[in-house]
């Protein structure tokens, strides 16, 4: 079972402090790589672990934060109230009542927690203000998890999407998950994917929790 964060300010603290901490281990990757401490497929398969866990830490993170304003909690700059559609009685509570009959609640589609948000929150707020702006890079972002989740024929095929987006072509060669998320952003920042990715994370957290 996931952790229980029962405060904004804690849940804004566990996403900051493990985005850090996962950054600073790539670039120690990075720079072990250049010194020749790491081959090239030793460094590809350590970026798919940090990619991996940093997504798993923001599934937390969206769990946590939209649990919160399910039960009631305001955001961080006490600036704007949130609406929320349900009276739970505490954290457990909310989430089994936003679960119903399902075996699991889905957190890594922005899609679904975009459609879950509109249900159980009023204008979906401010969930759905994190969320909407990153959706384009939080759907391609979350193939990529479950390629390196499941590594099956449906995920390659979704997998492909995202190469074919990146390169205009299926390239002749499929890189792995790893090399891919080394690639630099094109026509965006000088950043690699994984970079994008902790720049994405970061923002919804602070848009989700000291909304504008």
């Amino acid at each position: 079972m996931a952790a229980v964060r029962r405060s904004l300010s804690a849940a804004l603290k566990y996403i900051q402090l493990e985005i850090q901490r996962l950054e600073k281990f790539d670039a120690e990757n990075q720079r072990n790589y250049a010194a020749s401490g790491l081959s090239k497929k030793q460094l590809h398969l350590l970026t798919e672990a940090i990619f991996f866990s940093s997504f798993r830490t923001y599934e937390n993170f969206v769990r946590d934060v939209f649990l919160l304003y399910c039960m009631g909690k305001n955001p961080c700059s006490g600036r704007r109230q949130v609406k929320s559609f349900l009276n739970p009685l505490d954290f457990l509570h909310t989430e089994n009542l936003i679960k119903s009959a399902m075996p699991f609640l889905d957190w890594s589609s922005p899609d679904t927690i975009l459609n879950r948000s509109e249900l159980y929150l009023k204008n979906g707020f401010p969930i759905k203000d994190a969320i909407e702006p990153h959706l384009v890079e939080l759907r391609e972002f979350k193939k990529i998890r479950n390629h390196i989740a499941h590594n099956s024929s449906e995920s390659l095929g979704e997998y492909m999407k995202v190469l074919k987006k990146h390169y205009s072509v299926i390239p002749l060669t499929t890189p792995s998950p790893g090399e891919f998320l080394l690639l630099s952003v094109t026509g965006g920042p000088p950043l690699y994917k994984l970079q994008q990715f902790f720049e994405v994370v970061k923002s919804v957290a602070a848009l989700s929790t000291n909304p504008i």
